[in-house]
């Protein structure tokens, strides 16, 4: 059981380099995975999970593994939006067309619900991950990826639309 600093110590100096090693055969960043194992014991430690003797080198592996998945699918997710915006934006950039630029930015200050511009920009200017953005708004992250999906599409083919 966790109750105390000395168990989360003990757990840190036992299970740290298998932690560590199992992230780095996942993520190979060396910072990244230090972030992931010391994430994943200030969760132990803050939430006061308890861990049974037998379970507990399973459980914590389990979540470093866990961890490492969700930073892969969420690097996934914002590199094909990312590309989408981008490729768009190519494409705008080499017509040297600036009537479809501010066509573009028209259509990201009009995008309707405010909540859809919101996402958009918190995401794409400011960056922030989706669960940020989820506990922020108070909606769920599915609530967000929606939203953001919505928002590409809509300017995709409205730019389509203005290219015709």
């Amino acid at each position: 059981m966790i109750h105390e600093n000395t168990d989360i110590e003990r757990l840190f100096k036992r299970y740290y380099q298998p932690m560590y090693r199992v992230a780095k055969g996942i993520l190979y960043d060396q910072d990244e995975c230090k972030d992931v194992v010391s994430d994943v014991f200030a969760k132990v430690f803050e939430e006061g999970i308890i861990l049974l003797p037998e379970t507990e080198e399973g459980y914590l592996i389990r979540a470093v593994r866990n961890h490492c998945l969700n930073i892969i699918a969420h690097k996934d997710i914002r590199e094909r939006t990312s590309k989408l915006l981008l490729n768009d934006a190519e494409t705008i950039l080499s017509e040297h067309d600036e009537t479809l630029l501010d066509h573009l930015m028209l259509l990201i200050e009009h995008l309707e619900p405010p909540i859809r511009r919101q996402i958009l920009r918190l995401r794409h200017v400011q960056g922030l991950p989706f669960q940020r953005i989820a506990d922020d708004l108070g909606v769920s992250r599915v609530t967000v990826y929606h939203h953001l999906s919505e928002a590409i599409n809509i300017i995709k083919r409205q730019l389509n639309q203005a290219r015709q």
